[in-house]
């Protein structure tokens, strides 16, 4: 019998399995497809391409849901990953929410029994046991300490650290396989960033801290709340944190009937990511509609979830501020430079390189300059054409960072939508951008 956190060898054997095959499956059908292409020409290809993008998305989708773990993680993040896959892989692979069916009430409390080492009645007052969510990684439970305040206690599943190295080096094997024939699907970077972010999002200490770096960010803010952490009850995989009710973002119609004003929420949400982003140069990186709460006395826009965070790299404001001064300007070798600058890479380092990618911006920048408020529509739009353009111009790598940052871009633009915003997008970024109190 295994033990606690490990697979058996008859489970390793059946991932690698599902794993091999399907994606086995998928490439095939890409050098199929390919040979098509080269050789007969059919005019019909484009159509047959996404015919064969779609149902290869679809079967990497029931693949990740049945194993769930570090593949259905995986998968949610190459999902966000529009400048790698093509566009009927990120419809697809999106839909992969941190929805899946919970773990037994059993197994939750042998795991913080084990990690807290103390019977959960002799920790908690009340521990419900229906979860509140659940996701790829762990499941979140409401209780109750000893004293009576409530509390949001989330749960690491048992078997997640076992399945890491053994995800992992199926997933390497088969990516490294893929990359060395066929080039322009090369997946190993996004298996790197998978590989660099996944393990940070199972500690739990550190999703702590990241939690307490955001409250002091916000600090003084009245509209932006952070749980906070009760440490003497928090280990790598049992996290236990402030209970804070609130309504769920998207919620427009629960949010106006309790009074909210959503352009006050959606002003809240663009200030929060300029303090973020631009000041402090850390910020939260899914914020999700599940990861966003509405408390109506302020309103109060809380965060949760601190499990995926970044840290910028040094003097990025000032590359933004560069980036965004040529573009005024219209000088499309100061917009190139800012990309450099951004951590933009070609591979022979050549300015040149990216004069493609600069008209790309300085054409963007000119059809939404007239445009004071934050039209959802203009990021929608900016997010499905950067990733053609980089596909189009395979010499052009773009930095995490700014994938990422370009994936927070897309999730307030469709909760701005939601809220029907009317944010003054300039107004609100420039004293940021510019370092002004």
């Amino acid at each position: 019998m295994a033990a606690a956190g490990t697979l058996s060898a008859t489970e390793r054997l059946r991932r690698a399995q599902r794993v091999g095959v399907t994606f086995g499956r998928v490439y095939l059908g890409i050098k199929a497809h390919q040979f098509l292409e080269r050789r007969l020409h059919p005019p019909d290809m484009r159509e047959r391409w996404r015919r064969f993008n779609r149902s290869s998305a679809e079967s990497i989708y029931r693949t990740a849901v049945d194993l769930r773990g570090l593949i259905l993680k995986g998968c949610q993040f190459m999902g966000a990953r529009s400048d790698v896959l093509p566009r009927e892989y990120v419809e697809v692979l999106s839909r992969l929410q941190d929805r899946v069916p919970p773990k037994p009430y059993a197994v939750v409390q042998r795991v913080v029994e084990r990690e807290l080492g103390r019977p959960l009645d002799a920790l908690f007052r009340r521990f419900s046991p229906q979860p509140i969510a659940s996701a790829s990684l762990a499941q979140v439970h409401e209780a109750e300490l000893p004293d009576g305040r409530r509390v949001a206690v989330k749960v690491q599943y048992p078997e997640i650290p076992g399945l890491v190295s053994s995800d992992l080096s199926n997933l390497r094997f088969l990516f490294r396989a893929v990359g060395v024939i066929e080039r322009d699907f090369d997946l190993m970077p996004l298996l790197d960033e998978i590989s660099s972010y996944v393990p940070r999002e199972l500690d739990f200490v550190n999703e702590g801290r990241n939690a307490e770096t955001a409250a002091r960010i916000f600090a003084g803010r009245d509209d932006l709340r952070v749980p906070s952490i009760h440490w003497e009850l928090t280990t790598p995989r049992v996290l236990v944190m402030e209970f804070m009710p609130g309504i769920k973002i998207t919620d427009v119609e629960a949010l106006r009937a309790a009074g909210v004003d959503t352009d006050r929420v959606a002003q809240s949400l663009v200030e929060s990511y300029c303090l973020q982003i631009l000041r402090h140069g850390f910020f939260h990186a899914d914020p999700h509609p599940g990861n966003l709460l509405v408390q109506p006395e302020g309103p109060r826009l809380v965060f949760l979830d601190f499990g995926l965070a970044k840290d910028l790299p040094p003097r990025f404001r000032e590359g933004v501020v560069a980036f965004a001064a040529a573009l005024l300007r219209d000088d499309a070798d100061g917009v190139a430079r800012s990309l450099v600058d951004l951590g933009f890479e070609t591979r022979n380092g050549s300015l040149a390189a990216l004069a493609a990618s600069a008209r790309f911006f300085l054409d963007f920048a000119k059809r939404y300059r007239d445009r004071p408020y934050a039209d959802p529509r203009m990021f929608e739009r900016l997010g499905e054409e950067i990733p053609e353009l980089v596909r189009a111009n395979p010499i052009v790598r773009v930095p995490s960072h700014v994938v990422l940052i370009g994936r927070v871009l897309g999730l307030l633009s469709g909760l701005s939508r939601t809220l029907d915003s009317r944010v003054d997008l300039l107004r609100t970024l420039l004293p940021y951008a510019l370092g002004a109190d």
